[in-house]
Order: structure tokens, then C-alpha cells, then sequence
């Protein structure tokens, strides 16, 4: 079996990071097309100012929120993908009714949290929107870099009715300031008339260890079939994998876990079995990832569910296809469930009518069955909000999953999803080991790599 040696480029490890002066940056997901968090989530179809105080009066406030949204109030909202976040919008003023009028401000992804960035470090608060939309990766190094600048919410939507790990993502220092939208609830999509060839069934698939789900490429190649892509150059399934585990790649405090995770290490051997096996589809970026499963040429795919939308492209694949849960690692606690990419709503602290766009906020994504359903059932888009998941939208099969009633299941898993605590961290301690992996595909010392990413990752954020 041959090896692939990976020669990385200065451009593919800054690419990790989209936000270098605020702590924090995105994933490495090279070959995630639109937004790996918040552009195609779909299941089926397609100097800061002190932070402000509780004095006791959340009455009065939540009467003076009123009479704000009341007088046909106009919040500005920063966002990307009109398409996606824009409609989610556009549905929400539905359900809140009269009295407020959103705004919505598209700008690409990185141009968002680039100027959301910028405009909190200027200090002038004229210039800021009333909501703006983060990535949760992203959101833990703004809510550490500008104290006092986003509203906490706590007061307002009950933090409980959303999946566990979407809440730490929008919590700092134990106070949760987030409303929690989309998801990237992970899960295994596969080609059912390819593992039927290969002698597996729809039960084979659904409690799969990595070690079987590694021996499957084995036999789907018999068959002239490839088990999923491989591009050395993007880690971005080790999110999956350790979040599966309840690890990260760094600790609570915000250090490198590198050298001691045995999870991270058996991300690692996986990695390296699949790059020098001869069962994958070799990709370099997005086009050849997307053209790889449209033009069937692989059975797999691990991603959040915001993939189903560049699957069901392949509408002669129509009635092939099916998900379920993500393979385990043989790491204590390890789970099949995980998650990958989504985004929440941030209110800003001291924005002109940041009392309006909070109640707003609280009484449709905060709090409202009845739009999420709607967003499920018109464009496929999954909130992290559970008590939705009894909403009709999610008991409705696929045609393109063979009848799978692919939300419910999405719906059941994303409350399984283990927390970690992903910190502020997370785009340098993954531009930190994408630095060392030609080394360890090559052979090199997996320990000593790591040490190497752990004195880099430490450099970076003094």
C-alpha cells in the first residue's frame, strides 16, 4: 500500500484560522464548500464597555423590552447566507409579529466575523448591529476578548430546552450569552446499494466501531467501489471523532491536550490508515470532495448534516442513500454521536436597540416550536432547540433516503452529543497539528510530533 507524503503550504495552516486577532478561528474544514457552520445544515433537502449588571428589576426590563419591540422598532442583524440565515429571519419576524422590523446585513462568512471583530476593538458602539451571527467555534474568543460587549441571555430563554453541547459553545466564564440556532449534528451518509454489494445491511451500519467501519473499505473495494475521500492536508474529521469522545484538542483551561489524548492519537492511526490504504478517493479541495460523492465514487461520507445538501445534488442517486451514527473510537467513553460546524445569535450589549433584539430573539429562536418547524419543513433547517424535535416536520420520511425519517433521527442524536469545552483555541491548536501531520503520515515519531504541536500551539497564543 502506498503512502501519500504531504508537502502543506503556508496558505493551508492560516486557512485554519479566520479571525487571527480575536483568539480564535474556524476549523479546518478544507473541503467544506458553502459554510460548514451555518450554510447548508439540512437533513432531507437540500475598549469594551463593563459588562452590564443584574439589579433585580428583570420585570421592569422585560417591560421595557415590550414597549421597545412596540413601536415598530428596526434591529440590524449581521449575517451570511441569505438563502439560509436570511429566510430563518425573514420567519422569525412572522412568528414575533408587528413591532419589530430585521434588517438583515449580508456579508460573506469571514467578513462578518472579520468586522464584528473590528468594530468591538474600536470601542465605537454606533457602529455596531444589534444581533450578529457567530460560529460556535468562533464564539468562545469573542466572549473572552470583549467583556461587557454581548448581552448574557439567561434572564430570557431557558438554556435547558437546547442540546447540552450547543450551550457551553455560547457560554463564557458560567454565563451563557448565545441563543443557540443551527446544528452540525454528525452522521455517517452512505450509499445502501454499495454496502449491500459488499454483504452489509442497514443494521450492520448502525453501531459501528472505527476498526469495522475501516474494514468495510476492504470489501467495498472488491466490489470496485471506494469507501470515502481522503485529503491529507484537512483534518477536519478529527472534530468528529474527539467531540464523539468528549475531547477536543485542547483542555478545560484552554492548554494544548496533544501529548496525552488517547483519543487524539487514535484519530491519528486512523488517519494513517487511511492514507496509506488504496480504499479512498484522494481530494485536494471542495470541487473534487463534492464531485467525488455526486459522481459515485465513494460509499461514505462523515459529516455534520449540513452535507445532505451537496448529497441530494446526485438526484440519480435518489432512494441510495441513507445515514447513520458515526463510527466509535475504542477510547473509554466514547460515543456515536458528535457534531460538526453550527452557529448561534448574539446580541449586542450596547447596540441602539439591543432591548428589542433580545425579546425578539427570545420569543422565536429562544423559545418557538412552531419556527422551527416551519424552517425544517420548508428548507430543512435543524435548530438545537429539543422541544421542536416533536414537531411534524421531523416524523416526515425521505424519498432520497429510502423513507428514512432522517430528521427525527438527527433530532434524537444531537441530544446525545457529548459537551467539550472547545475554548478559545480551537483554529490554532488545529493549525498547531496540520504543521506536524506530513511528519507523522511519513513515519515520524507520533509523540514527538505532538510535542513539537504543543511548544507551536503554546508559541501562538502567548
Amino acid at each position: 500500500m502506498k503512502k501519500r507524503f504531504v508537502a502543506l503550504a503556508l496558505m493551508a495552516v492560516l486557512a485554519v484560522g479566520s479571525v487571527a486577532g480575536c483568539g480564535n478561528g474556524d476549523s479546518g474544514n478544507a473541503d467544506a464548500g458553502n459554510d460548514t457552520d451555518a450554510g447548508n445544515q439540512t437533513a432531507q433537502a437540500p475598549e469594551q464597555t463593563e459588562a452590564p449588571t443584574d439589579d433585580g428589576d428583570a420585570g421592569d426590563d422585560a417591560g421595557d423590552q415590550a414597549d421597545a419591540a412596540g413601536d415598530g422598532t428596526e434591529i440590524t442583524v449581521w449575517a451570511w447566507d441569505a438563502a439560509f440565515n436570511g429566510y430563518a429571519l425573514e420567519e422569525a419576524q412572522k412568528v414575533y409579529g408587528d413591532g419589530v422590523k430585521v434588517n438583515f446585513v449580508e456579508m460573506a462568512k469571514a467578513d462578518c466575523l472579520q468586522k464584528i471583530h473590528t468594530t468591538l476593538a474600536s470601542g465605537v458602539t454606533d457602529d455596531l448591529p444589534d444581533v450578529v451571527l457567530i460560529s460556535d467555534l468562533n464564539a468562545p474568543g469573542y466572549l473572552m476578548s470583549y467583556p461587557g460587549a454581548f448581552r448574557p441571555m439567561e434572564d430570557m430563554i431557558n438554556y435547558d430546552d437546547f442540546a447540552s453541547y450547543k450551550k457551553s459553545m455560547v457560554s463564557y466564564d458560567g454565563v451563557s450569552y448565545g441563543v443557540p440556532f443551527d446544528t452540525g449534528v454528525a452522521g455517517l451518509f452512505y450509499r445502501t446499494d454499495y454496502i449491500e454489494e459488499a454483504g452489509y445491511t442497514a443494521e450492520d451500519m448502525q453501531d459501528l466501531t472505527w476498526e469495522e467501519y475501516l474494514a468495510l473499505g476492504e470489501k467495498l473495494k472488491e466490489n470496485g467501489h471506494m469507501l470515502q475521500t481522503f485529503n491529507p492536508n484537512d483534518i477536519a474529521e478529527f472534530q468528529i471523532m474527539l467531540q464523539s469522545a468528549g475531547k477536543w484538542f485542547t483542555d478545560a483551561d484552554g492548554k494544548a491536550d496533544f501529548v496525552d489524548n488517547a483519543a487524539l492519537k487514535e484519530c491519528y492511526d486512523i488517519f494513517k490508515t487511511l492514507n496509506e490504504s488504496d480504499y479512498v478517493k484522494v481530494v485536494s479541495d471542495w470541487t473534487e470532495f463534492a464531485g467525488a460523492i455526486n459522481g459515485g465514487d465513494v460509499a461514505c461520507v462523515l459529516r455534520g448534516s449540513w452535507i445532505s445538501s451537496t448529497i441530494i445534488q446526485g438526484e440519480d442517486q435518489s432512494g441510495k442513500w441513507a445515514v447513520a451514527p458515526v463510527p466509535t473510537l475504542s477510547v473509554e467513553g466514547a460515543t456515536h454521536y458528535s457534531n460538526q460546524g453550527g452557529s448561534s445569535w448574539f446580541v449586542l450589549a450596547n447596540s441602539k436597540n439591543s432591548d428589542a433584539a433580545a425579546d425578539f430573539m427570545a420569543k422565536t429562536f429562544g423559545s418557538s416550536t412552531e419556527l422551527y418547524n416551519t424552517l425544517l419543513g420548508e428548507k430543512n433547517i435543524m435548530g438545537t432547540y429539543l422541544p421542536a424535535s416533536s414537531a411534524e416536520a421531523y416524523s416526515v420520511g425521505s424519498e432520497f433516503y429510502g423513507g428514512q425519517t432522517v430528521n427525527a433521527d438527527l433530532a434524537d442524536w444531537l441530544g446525545k452529543i457529548p459537551e467539550v469545552p472547545t475554548g478559545a483555541f480551537s483554529a490554532e491548536a488545529q493549525a498547531a497539528l496540520v504543521g506536524v501531520t506530513p511528519e507523522i503520515l511519513s513515519g515520524g515519531d507520533l509523540d514527538a510530533a505532538l510535542e513539537t504541536a504543543a511548544s507551536q500551539f503554546e508559541q501562538s497564543i502567548q
